[in-house]
């Protein structure tokens, strides 16, 4: 990795989980992680919440990853985006910058819809993240944004989930790979927990392949929240 580094994630079914995964390693290996969101997430406890400078670096000295955000006045349990300048500022102190892009109201499998998602320009990688517990189940059923879902794939909302469909919305620029531009892309299929799972996951990567042979990081993983 970079000296400094900037990764949105966006998608459904491990986005929190993979980011706080990725936070403690950087935390541990005495990164400044700095965790953020351009859309939601859900407030952190006060130890890693941070709204100035001394505290961010009172987080990062005690070998910890902090977060930035405002506090939602609607729903006080989540933060929104921070104010853009504080943003700037903290990211020039990080040397790695995780951001929530997408939210997916907790479902397994996400379509963006037009203004989703949020990814800001200087971010150096996309990570899009999908759940295969969304599997076989009707689109209805596990897929955020379903009108975008059943437009895309063209099927109905009562249509069970596939690898082809999965593999669809990875390579998609209508997809998750919508607004990624010049980033570099990197594909994840979570919960990838029994034999089953894992064999879709490694027929999702052979499709992905073939629709797209320009994504070259695909990762299966098993992380839960």
């Amino acid at each position: 990795m970079k000296e400094k580094c900037c990764v949105s994630f966006v998608g459904a079914g491990g986005k929190s989980s993979l980011i706080a995964c990725i936070a403690d390693w950087g935390a541990l290996h005495q990164k400044k992680v700095l965790v953020t969101t351009t859309t939601h997430i859900f407030r952190p406890s006060s130890l890693k919440l941070a709204q100035t400078e001394q505290e961010l670096e009172h987080i990062w000295q005690t070998d910890n990853w902090a977060v930035i955000g405002t506090v939602d006045s609607v729903q006080p349990q989540k933060l929104q985006s921070p104010d853009p300048h504080w943003l700037q500022r903290a990211a020039e102190l990080a040397d790695l910058i995780l951001i929530e892009a997408d939210g997916s109201k907790r479902l397994p499998c996400k379509v963006p819809d037009s203004h989703e998602p949020v990814i800001l320009p200087q971010t150096d990688v996309v990570v899009a993240v999908l759940g295969l517990s969304a599997l076989d189940l009707p689109l209805k059923d596990c897929c955020f944004r379903l009108d975008q879902a059943t437009k895309l794939l063209s099927a109905k909302e009562s249509h069970p989930l596939t690898c082809q469909h999965m593999a669809t919305i990875f390579a998609s620029r209508q997809g998750l790979r919508k607004a990624t531009n010049n980033s570099e892309y990197v594909v994840v299929l979570n919960q990838c927990d029994n034999e089953d799972r894992k064999n879709a996951g490694e027929q999702i990567s052979d499709i992905l392949c073939g629709l797209d042979p320009t994504i070259n990081h695909i990762i299966l993983t098993k992380l839960h929240p």
